[in-house]
């Protein structure tokens, strides 16, 4: 059902903030990290609190539901409804303060989780709560699902450390809810009629019955609930409650009391929960409640100071039964964590490029383990903590070391979803709490239920709290699989109840579990979540069909009965056979969010815009839908009814033209970083996607002229360079230069890039002038790019120097790059024709194989290594080429069969010649020293002694970032770059940057330059200035190059013309 016309207009008239009803952004919004897909009815995204405000106001008049969202990473469904998507990730971001005395923090809902600590560091504090979601995570969800993390046996939960909340009530009504006293709050409470007022014959009998109450005063109805159900409940509270702390199941209705039926073990207060039973506070009802009985403006939190030091213990089991076994002895040794980390996650984290190489904390023939974590200020006493454990474990001290076990945990749900079939890990069980000494048989039990429904499942994380994460492994997209979803978690409901513990302990209810309260709790502690809920919330206008009346779990699937799917194109040119094929490729996508987070290179353009739709996982719902053949434009909220199954209508055509068309809406801000690439859990390459995609686009749709210019530049800079002088001064020209770039529609801020003259270089062997059988063996093969070649041939002759040096004979390919700029423009049939003809080139060459093939062009060389392989899956020259192509800086860090590093040639050059220059002068005096006599004979000296203390700071190419670890274990990529460096002397600092910002032609054209600077302004060009002007910067992208120097006035330098000039210099 849409929105009402008179709301449109009210609010759009009180508010200045965007009001989005398009079926684009809908659907967009229509899933969250869970199972679940609903169309909501719209989406607001507010600027300011008083916007807000008159939102829920108006939504209360026009008995509008409406649902209030962060980041969208909740798991069990809490994020999606038919409702009007209250979006308060995008402004509402302020921290308001942190008081370093009081130790509390006070910030606004879109707050990310990471970016409060990052704050609160500076005073040597942290949130308490880390969940793994932490630098997506905004604070109102943190708090609304009642989040906690891996140090919860210490910390506890979110509901622990809310201080209180100022809220928009149902009716939109403002109020705070915090400490009061007793007597404050029964004051509140009796601000109502008589009639109103809650007594049992009064008051919960109209609640029960649905006569539900008028919506006047909801801050003393609300109180009067709280209270009665304090008075009335008690002692069903603590008879039937979960006999466990770890507990996020409907309301947390014990903080009322305030009790709980047990404590974290580590926790250091004197109560539990930390309430004082002479106050009432309602704040702590707001974790865990998924914005059902108010809307969070702004919270103020606990901080807790940061502990100094830390030590971690890797503990190897040989299955995660023993693994359970193993924690309640492990916990009266006092740690801070104990995470569990099966073999399984660590296998498939060794596939993403990006968390790969973080995995030498475990041997390769490891099985499951547990990683124990100590803290405290005493490090020795850690560290006999950690060897009171026993034998055969891992001390790991080094806090890098540290920092990147966390990580591998921390992306446990994106790797264990991958899966190259519509078979693989579900999230809706995940999170059932046992107490900790009956985890052992909790895992046992589920493993019976597999083994019963012939599937496997994954346990992982908090093994410390009794709360394992767990996936089975089913086909939604089948009738089997859907109905096993709901077989398997009736049994874990069962299992769990037996254990004593709880349904869900950190992931909250949402869709997946609200269903299972009233068997979790019974009648009568239901009935009284039903009273608050309902004195909170009358018109059941927030988040409805959470906790209280619920769906059954298994409706609205994103992948129901309905859903169908094929791809958009019948042969791509791609492959995607290591995905499962193009469908699933797409499929690949969880929706956890790691792409919505601010750090890293995946993905600029969210982190610029801050959009949904330019973020990998909103790419990825936006192609999803494109390919289930578009959504049905009857807005109706039924996942199963999204998706067409009947043969296409006019209307329907239309509507899947609507959709292509917003696909390529979205992928035309894909900068094409490859960031997600290396840095998505899940494994999806939104890069290759795009180019996919635009390749099929534009066999239907026309293209701008731009694009030949762009993607065929290799061609026409051959063409244009012996007039190069030529067009240099007509481009050059303010009238003319500037009427092309009008016409190409290419920025007026960007200078066009200018033709040099190309040097016959003598460092180059002639192909031709020897045989492959009288050639060196220490032969290399140079492929040039048009950037380079034509307008920076420095660095092409700096690398040709380099490669002399390390006395290497090069032979350079006639054949002009890779062909990257044709696969960037989409021109995926005539990309593939070049690269058979550059591997055509090297074979004539190198008919054996056996040379490396190099060069200086991140984005060029490492199109040998990757699309290369996509265009010719099965052609094993490709293959060895592939595993023989590096970038120049990658080749010099190799070995030699002796052993030797290639490098250490010209190092050993470099130090010949500063040994003879000190025999020269009879030198007793340190190399630093200058001498008075033999001035220009000491000259070579002071260079390289100079270089040894200048720090240097280098940027990263995107592609360079994404690689994977090398077969040979030594640096590739922007690593390898920062070690030739390091080899040469230079002390380097590499900038924590993303992507620059050009991406190749992106930056160039007119409707992406603004976005462009505004991804350079995250980190780069900040960094850059920071600098001053006083330390180099370099570059291996000749993109990046550009950028740097459009945005910040700095000339970086590419590695090699640095390198190259100090050997000329010596």
């Amino acid at each position: 059902m849409s929105l009402h016309p008179d709301f449109i207009h009210e609010l759009q008239r009180a508010t200045s903030s965007d009001l989005r009803t398009d079926s684009v952004t809908r659907k967009l919004y229509s899933t969250d990290a869970s199972i679940y897909q609903i169309m909501p009815k719209g989406v607001f995204i507010p600027k300011t609190h008083d916007e807000l405000q008159a939102a829920v106001e108006l939504a209360a008049k026009y008995k509008i539901p409406v649902l209030p969202r962060g980041s969208g990473s909740s798991l069990a469904g809490q994020a999606v409804g038919d409702a009007l998507i209250l979006d308060l990730s995008r402004y509402l971001d302020k921290i308001v303060d942190i008081d370093p005395e009081a130790r509390n923090a006070t910030a606004e809902p879109g707050v990310i989780l990471s970016d409060l600590n990052r704050a609160a560091a500076k005073f040597g504090l942290g949130f308490g709560p880390d969940p793994a979601s932490a630098d997506r995570a905004t604070m109102g969800g943190v708090i609304a699902n009642n989040a906690t993390g891996a140090h919860s046996i210490r910390y506890g939960m979110a509901a622990d450390h809310l201080l209180s909340a100022d809220v928009i009530l149902a009716d939109g009504a403002l109020t705070t809810l915090g400490e009061v006293s007793l007597e404050r709050a029964s004051q509140i409470a009796h601000d109502l009629p008589r009639s109103k007022d809650f007594s049992p014959s009064e008051g919960l009998k109209p609640l029960l019955h649905g006569g539900g109450l008028p919506p006047a005063n909801l801050e003393a109805t609300l109180y009067s609930a709280a209270l009665y159900i304090r008075k009335q409940y008690n002692q069903q509270i603590r008879t039937r409650w979960p006999q466990i702390w770890r507990n996020t199941s409907g309301y947390r209705l014990n903080y009322l009391l305030p009790w709980s039926p047990s404590r974290p073990p580590q926790w250091d207060e004197e109560r539990y929960p930390n309430l004082d039973p002479s106050t009432f506070n309602l704040a702590p009802l707001l974790a865990g409640s998924e914005g059902t009985l108010a809307i969070m403006q702004r919270m103020t939190v606990n901080l807790v100071p940061l502990q100094r030091e830390k030590i971690l213990v890797v503990m190897p089991f040989e299955s995660i039964a023993d693994a359970v076994d193993a924690v309640p002895a492990i916990l009266e040794k006092k740690p801070s964590a104990i995470e569990l980390l099966p073999r399984i996650l660590i296998d498939l984290a060794r596939d993403v490029p990006a968390y790969a190489p973080l995995i030498d904390f475990v041997d390769d023939d490891a099985s499951d383990i547990l990683v124990v974590e100590f803290a405290g200020e005493n490090s020795a006493h850690l560290r006999r903590q950690a060897e009171n454990l026993g034998r055969n474990l891992r001390v790991v001290t080094d806090k890098m070391q540290q920092s990147n076990i966390w990580k591998v945990r921390k992306v446990g749900l994106g790797i264990l979803s991958t899966s190259t079939s519509p078979t693989r890990g579900v999230t809706f069980i995940e999170d059932c709490a046992v107490p900790v000494e009956k985890l052992g048989d909790y895992v046992r039990g589920m493993e019976r239920v597999f083994k019963h429904h012939n599937t496997t499942g994954v346990f992982y994380a908090h093994a410390s709290a009794g709360c394992l994460h767990m996936r089975p492994v089913l086909n939604l997209q089948s009738a089997q699989g859907r109905g096993e979803l709901r077989e398997i978690a009736e049994a874990a409901l069962s299992l769990m109840l037996s254990l004593g513990g709880a349904m869900t302990g950190e992931h909250g209810d949402g869709l997946s579990r609200s269903e299972f309260l009233e068997k979790i709790y019974g009648e009568e502690i239901n009935d009284a979540f039903r009273v608050l809920k309902l004195a909170a919330d009358p018109e059941n206008l927030l988040n409805p069909g959470k906790i209280v009346s619920p769906p059954p779990m298994d409706e609205n699937l994103r992948y129901g009965e309905s859903y169908a799917a094929q791809p958009f194109t019948v042969k791509p040119v791609l492959d995607f056979s290591a995905q499962g094929g193009l469908v699933n490729a797409i499929e690949q996508c969880n929706g956890a969010g790691v792409c919505r987070k601010f750090d890293g290179t995946m993905c600029p353009s969210f982190q610029a815009t801050r959009e949904e739709s330019h973020s990998t996982r909103g790419r990825a719902n936006m192609l999803r839908v494109f390919i289930s053949q578009a959504m049905s434009l009857r807005g109706s909220s039924s996942a199963e009814a999204i998706y067409k199954t009947e043969r296409e209508t006019a209307s329907q055509k239309n509507a899947r033209s609507d959709v292509q068309e917003a696909v390529a809406n979205s992928l035309d801000l894909c900068l094409a970083c490859k960031g997600c690439q290396s840095e998505c859990p899940s494994g999806v390459d939104m890069a290759k996607l795009k180019y996919e995609f635009f390749n099929d686009y534009y066999k239907k749709h026309l293209r701008k002229l731009r694009d030949y210019l762009f993607g065929y530049i290799g061609t026409f800079a051959k063409i244009g360079a012996p007039f190069g002088w030529l067009v240099n001064l007509v481009l050059g020209n303010q009238a003319i230069g500037g009427w092309a770039k009008k016409v190409l529609r290419v920025s007026e801020h960007r200078k066009l890039p200018e033709f040099k003259k190309t040097p016959h270089s003598s460092l180059i062997t002639p192909h031709a002038s020897l045989t492959t059988e009288n050639r060196p063996l220490n032969t290399v093969i140079y492929l040039p790019d048009p950037f380079s070649h034509y307008f920076e041939p420095e660095i092409e002759e700096a690398a040709l120097k380099v490669l002399r040096a390390a006395d290497f004979h090069v032979i350079k390919l006639p054949i002009l790059g890779a062909g990257r700029t044709l696969i960037s423009k989409s021109f995926l049939d005539a990309a593939k024709k070049h690269a058979s003809k550059v591997r055509d080139e090297i074979a004539k060459v190198d008919p054996e194989g056996r040379y490396p093939v190099l060069g200086v062009e991140p984005s060029e060389i490492y199109t040998l290594k990757d699309e290369y392989l996509s265009f010719f899956p099965s052609d094993e020259k490709m293959k060895a080429l592939a595993k023989r192509s590096w970038l120049v800086d990658e080749f010099l860090l190799r070995e030699k069969n002796d052993g030797e590093n290639y490098l250490l040639r010209v190092a050993r050059f470099t130090r010949k010649e500063k040994e003879q220059n000190l025999a020269n002068e009879n030198a007793t005096h340190n190399a630093n020293a200058k001498s008075a006599q033999s001035v220009d004979k000491n000259e070579r000296t002071k260079v390289l002694t100079a270089r040894e203390n200048q720090k240097i700071s280098l940027h990263g190419h995107c592609y360079q970032k994404a690689r994977p670890p090398a077969d040979d274990g030594l640096p590739v990529g922007q690593e390898a770059t920062a070690e030739m460096l390091r080899r040469f002397g230079y002390e380097v600092d590499i900038i924590p940057s993303g992507c620059c910002g050009m991406a190749g032609s992106f930056g160039y054209e007119k409707e992406h330059y603004e976005l462009s600077m505004q991804v350079g302004e995250l980190i780069l060009f900040p960094e850059i200035r920071k600098l001053e002007g006083e330390i180099p910067v370099v570059a291996p992208g000749t993109s990046c190059r550009e950028q740097i120097e459009d945005g910040t006035g700095v000339a970086a330098s590419h590695p090699l013309v640095l390198v190259a000039n100090l050997l000329s210099q010596i």
